[in-house]
């Protein structure tokens, strides 16, 4: 048994380990061999549960069959939003191992991107609750995108993993983003209520951080707010100046851009039903959307701080 504990416990949790082989461009099976060998060394030997072929939803099950004290999730920001939202409301922590092309999240805890790295960081961790976001019941830990901007991530999917394909994905989605129309959205948050003609809105839980950043993150996850990213019908050119905005860390004042902080939102359309991407996952979602912040709704390993010096 492990004296000092390990992920934020006082004594030895029970752990187990929820792997996609679908996700990321990285093979899984590397990455767990890895998880492995470090539990070991705490005295650990974690019940593994690897979803294949589409099975992802019958992994989590069964993994959440055993009620664990730890999931340790490897994977892309997808797989970790699924196991997320099923163990939302339980006493399972969440650490996550990433595992994907973007890793948002891991990025937004501090968490290392090499999997030896992240669970050497995880095991001597500590323990914190997180907001997650939610719209009309559907969970995100990172940012819900709404309107034609959504279309834009079909052609990632379509070239996951082949070099070829991602350079046609490149010039598929520039051109794309110029020509997409854009859609009247009605946008209210109870104090007040106003429209925008967009070709994208992006729902962050809690603000971007207002540094230039090549991948935007969070520099707070607990704040217990919806941050709203609403980029304003300027011809062609307008999804290019918001990205321009977001990674140079001025989106809050550009005045392409309509930004507001609120709990809660409603977004409406005019068409019975939105596509939109949470986490970068693809789903169609009945209008009016009901957004709402869950604060420090989920539990998740995070590594200590560096102490200076």
């Amino acid at each position: 048994m492990a004296e000092d504990g390990i992920f934020g416990f006082d004594g030895t949790p029970s752990v187990a380990i929820l792997a996609n082989r679908s996700s990321g461009f990285v093979g899984r099976g590397a990455a767990v061999e890895a998880i492995v060998s470090t539990l070991s060394r705490y005295g650990i030997y974690p019940r593994i549960f690897m979803a294949r072929s589409g099975k992802l939803t019958d992994a989590i099950a069964a993994c959440k069959a055993q009620a664990p004290d730890v999931v340790v999730v490897t994977g892309g920001d997808g797989t970790i939003l699924a196991v997320a939202e099923a163990f939302l409301g339980t006493p399972t922590v969440i650490a996550v191992v990433p595992q994907g092309t973007v890793n948002q999240l891991a990025r937004d805890l501090l968490i290392p991107l090499l999997p030896d790295a992240a669970i050497e960081a995880l095991a001597g961790g500590e323990i914190r609750a997180i907001d997650v976001g939610s719209v009309n019941g559907q969970a995100f830990l990172c940012t819900s995108v709404i309107g034609p901007l959504a279309k834009l991530q079909r052609y990632r999917e379509e070239a996951r993993g082949r070099l070829a394909a991602t350079v046609v994905s490149v010039l598929r989605t520039g051109w794309k983003a110029m020509t997409l129309r854009p859609a009247r959205l009605a946008i209210r948050d109870g104090a007040s209520a106003w429209t925008e003609t967009t070709r994208g809105v992006i729902v962050s839980v809690n603000p971007l951080a207002e540094i230039v950043s090549r991948i935007p993150f969070r520099a707070k996850l607990d704040d217990g707010l919806l941050a709203v990213y609403a980029a304003r019908e300027s011809g062609y050119f307008t999804l290019f100046r918001l990205a321009a905005a977001i990674f140079s860390g001025t989106a809050r004042q550009a005045p392409t851009i309509g930004y507001h902080e609120t709990a809660r939102l409603t977004i409406d359309a005019s068409r019975p039903f939105l596509t939109i991407l949470n986490d970068g996952e693809i789903r169609r979602v009945s209008t009016p959307l009901r957004f709402e912040v869950m604060p420090r709704a989920l539990r998740v390993v995070v590594p200590r701080p560096v102490a200076p010096g």
